[in-house]
C-alpha cells in the first residue's frame, strides 16, 4: 500500500475527509492524520528557518519526528513496505508538508498543498525593506533548492482564501504567492503540462 500523511489530522473528521475517500478509485492507500498540537505555529514552517516573529522555530523537530519516528512507528504497525509515501496539509500545514518533502525528496513521491501559507516570510509585509524575491522563505528554499523530477505536487487555493492584497495588483496573495512558488518551481524544471509534476486548481476574479 502507499502511504498518506496529513498534517492538523485533527480537522480531518470536521471536514468530512472519510467521505472523501469513498468511491475513488485509488490502489490501497493507509492515511494518517498528524494531529498539531499547542506548539502548532512553532512546529509546522520552515526547517532552520524562523519567520519574522520567530514562527517555526521548531519545524526541524517536527520534520525528524515525522521521519525517525512517525514513520517508522506506522510501518512497524501495519507490517508495511510502502510503495510510496505522500504528504498533504492545509495553510500552514501545507508549508510544512511542503517543506518536508522539499528537503527528503527521497523519501516521498507526491505533496497535496492546499491554501498554503506560502506567505512565510523573514520581515513583515509593512518592513520598508521588505522584498518579495528575497523574504518569502519557501520561494528562498526552492530557488536554492535542486531538481527533484519524481516529485509530483499538487496545488489548491481559492478566492475565498483570504482578502489581503498586499501589491494592489487584484489578485489575493494566497493566490500571488503560489503562483510565484509554482514558477520557481518551473524555472527548476518541473512540468506543468506533460507527465504533470506540477498541477492544481488556481482561481481568483481580476
Amino acid at each position: 500500500m502507499s502511504l498518506l500523511l496529513i498534517n492538523d489530522g485533527q480537522d480531518l473528521a470536521r471536514m468530512g475527509f472519510a467521505g472523501m475517500l469513498e468511491g475513488l478509485n485509488t490502489e490501497p492507500l493507509l492515511c494518517v492524520g498528524i494531529h498539531a498540537g499547542e506548539q502548532r505555529m512553532m512546529e509546522y514552517g520552515v526547517a532552520g528557518r524562523p519567520d519574522y516573529l520567530g514562527r517555526g522555530a521548531k519545524a526541524g523537530d517536527y520534520a525528524r519526528f515525522v521521519l525517525e519516528e512517525l514513520i517508522p512507528a506506522v510501518r512497524q504497525r501495519y507490517g508495511a513496505k510502502f510503495r510510496e509515501k505522500a504528504f498533504a496539509g492545509f495553510s500552514l500545514g501545507a508549508l510544512s508538508a511542503l517543506d518536508i518533502v522539499w528537503h527528503y525528496p527521497k523519501e516521498f513521491a507526491k505533496a497535496g498543498l492546499f491554501s498554503g501559507s506560502f506567505w512565510w516570510r523573514t520581515k513583515d509585509k509593512s518592513d520598508p525593506g521588505y522584498n518579495e524575491n528575497t523574504d518569502r522563505i519557501m520561494h528562498d528554499e526552492v530557488r536554492k533548492g535542486g531538481y527533484y523530477p519524481w516529485l509530483k505536487l499538487y496545488f489548491e487555493c481559492g478566492t475565498e482564501d483570504e482578502s489581503e492584497d498586499r501589491n494592489g495588483n487584484g489578485i489575493i496573495d494566497s493566490i500571488d504567492d503560489t503562483q510565484d512558488l509554482i514558477r520557481e518551481m518551473v524555472i527548476k524544471g518541473f512540468d506543468r503540462t506533460e507527465g504533470h509534476q506540477i498541477c492544481g486548481d488556481l482561481r481568483w476574479t481580476p
